[in-house]
C-alpha cells in the first residue's frame, strides 16, 4: 500500500533540495578563504547533528543518557571549528582562549574569545603567545632526550611524538591576536582534541596581564561606561 505524502512532507524535501543546490552552487564557483571549506564544514556538521538528534530521540523514548565534557579552566587556550561564519562572523579552525569563570562536566558550551594572526584595530596583540606556551614546552620536552647513551624503545615513541608536536606548532611562529569583538559561545563539540598524550592543547593557559587586558577591552566595547 502507498504512504500518503503529507504536504510538509513536500515542503521539507523542497527545502533540503533548494539547500542543496545554494550549497553546491557555492562550491562550484572555487571562492577562497571560509568558501573553499564550505562542503568540509556542512559534513562535519551533519554528523555533529546527527549525533546530537540521535541523543534526543534516544531521551524522548525513554533512554537515559548523562554525557559528561572535559571542563576548562578561565584562560585555557582550545583549538576549534567555528564553522562558516555570516559576513565578518569568525570561520574555520582558530586558536581561542576560554572566558568562562566556571565550568563543570555537565556544561555542554564555552564562552570563547577567539585568535587569529590578522591585526586590525579591534584586535589586542599577543606577540608571539602560541610559540611561547607550546614551541618553548617542546622542546623543553625534547632536550631531556639531548644526551649521548642509547634510547629506551619507548623513549624513542615518545620523542616522536614530542617532535610531532614541534613541526605541528612551528607552523604557529607568528604574532597573535584576540579578538575581543568576536566573543561567542560555542558547543564543545567544536574543540579539537590534544594531538597526543603530550600536546598541552587544552591545559595551557594566556597569562594574567594578557588576560586582564582582553577583560578591559571586552568591557570597553561592551559595557556602558557611568
Amino acid at each position: 500500500m502507498k504512504k500518503n505524502i503529507t504536504q510538509e512532507e513536500v515542503n521539507e524535501k523542497i527545502r533540503l533540495d533548494l539547500s542543496y543546490i545554494n550549497y553546491d552552487n557555492i562550491v562550484k564557483k572555487k571562492l577562497p578563504y571560509k568558501f573553499s571549506y564550505v562542503d568540509e564544514w556542512l559534513l562535519k556538521k551533519s554528523k555533529l547533528l546527527t549525533n546530537e538528534a540521535n541523543a534526543l530521540e534516544n531521551s524522548l523514548n525513554g533512554q537515559k543518557n548523562v554525557q559528561s565534557y572535559r571542563t576548562y579552566g578561565r584562560g585555557t587556550i582550545i583549538k576549534a571549528d567555528f564553522g562558516i561564519g555570516i559576513g565578518s562572523e569568525m570561520s574555520q579552525v582558530h586558536f581561542a582562549i576560554v572566558m568562562n569563570n566556571y565550568d563543570n562536566p555537565k556544561n555542554n558550551i564555552l564562552t570563547v574569545v577567539p585568535l587569529t594572526s590578522k591585526s586590525n584595530k579591534f584586535n589586542i596583540n599577543l606577540s608571539t603567545l602560541i610559540a611561547e606556551l607550546f614551541i618553548d614546552k617542546v622542546h623543553k620536552d625534547l632536550e631531556k632526550f639531548d644526551r649521548k647513551d642509547k634510547l629506551t624503545p619507548a623513549e624513542i615513541i615518545k620523542v616522536n611524538k614530542i617532535a610531532t608536536l614541534l613541526e605541528y606548532y612551528k607552523t604557529y611562529i607568528k604574532t597573535t591576536y584576540a579578538c575581543p569583538s568576536l566573543i561567542t559561545t560555542i558547543s564543545k563539540e567544536r574543540i579539537f582534541p590534544p594531538i597526543n598524550e603530550y600536546d598541552i592543547m587544552g591545559k595551557a593557559k594566556c597569562p594574567k596581564d594578557m588576560m586582564k587586558t582582553i577583560d578591559n577591552a571586552i568591557n570597553d566595547r561592551f559595557f556602558t561606561q557611568e
